[in-house]
């Protein structure tokens, strides 16, 4: 990710800065990444694709949950390309609707982010929302993906007003110790919020704004304390940052 320099009232030092990049470059990226949300939609889309196998009734629903079941399977075996063609090919031949078509262009433009193919996720993860019927699990990945579409292309202003939307419409922790204890603070509509807010704190940075990057991390610690791993990037990145 190429370093970009803040502006005069940042007040971070150029050293900092370069101990920050590098820390994002060597230890956040290579570990978690887009991975992290490929493998959350996987187990999310497997789960909903065993369950739809389950409950099909109609020779239709049948030949749509075998296709989804084959590509699949080559994931599980680690055959992104033969798993792709898959998906691809009963997407274009036209023997997905509905929600099975929305999960198969889910997990195509997943493949294609792995592979960095940005616009073919991009296309994919919009036709994902478009036919997720209101599936929260479904719709917010594809939301996500576009999301790090963005970051990607270092487009982090688009990817900023992305990350804002998907908190504001998924995020309803509120960090209330007391209501947690008592079970009654409200949860997030999906699992994948404090990721976001990694993301967001991270696209702060890239465009110099160190208050909105202190924020957001803040609020991870806040909100999200018991995520361990992004609440100790969190940690990290306020204490780079007041170096």
């Amino acid at each position: 990710m190429n370093e970009t320099k803040p502006n005069a009232n940042n007040n971070v030092s150029h050293n900092s800065g370069d101990a920050l990049i590098e820390y994002l470059k060597e230890d956040f990226f290579p570990k978690h990444g887009t991975k992290v949300i490929i493998a959350l939609c996987i187990v999310a889309i497997a789960i909903f694709a065993f369950a739809q196998n389950i409950k099909a009734s109609s020779e239709k629903e049948m030949t749509m949950a075998e296709e989804l079941g084959k590509g699949l399977s080559h994931m599980y075996a680690g055959k992104a390309d033969s798993a792709l063609a898959v998906f691809e090919g009963a997407i274009n031949a036209g023997t997905l609707k509905g929600l099975p078509l929305a999960k198969a262009a889910l997990l195509s433009g997943n493949l294609y982010l792995q592979s960095l193919s940005l616009d073919n996720a991009e296309a994919l993860y919009k036709q994902a929302i478009a036919n997720a019927s209101g599936v929260e699990i479904i719709a917010s990945a594809a939301e996500h993906g576009l999301a790090v579409v963005a970051m990607e292309r270092k487009n982090y202003p688009e990817a900023i007003s992305l990350l804002n939307t998907f908190i504001s419409k998924y995020g309803k922790r509120t960090g209330d110790l007391a209501k947690r204890y008592a079970k009654t603070e409200p949860v997030d509509k999906v699992p994948t919020v404090p990721s976001a807010l990694w993301k967001l704190a991270l696209c702060y940075l890239e465009t110099g704004d160190k208050d909105k990057a202190v924020q957001t991390a803040e609020k991870i610690l806040k909100i999200y304390g018991d995520t361990q791993k992004i609440a100790d990037d969190a940690s990290k990145l306020l204490a780079t940052l007041e170096k």
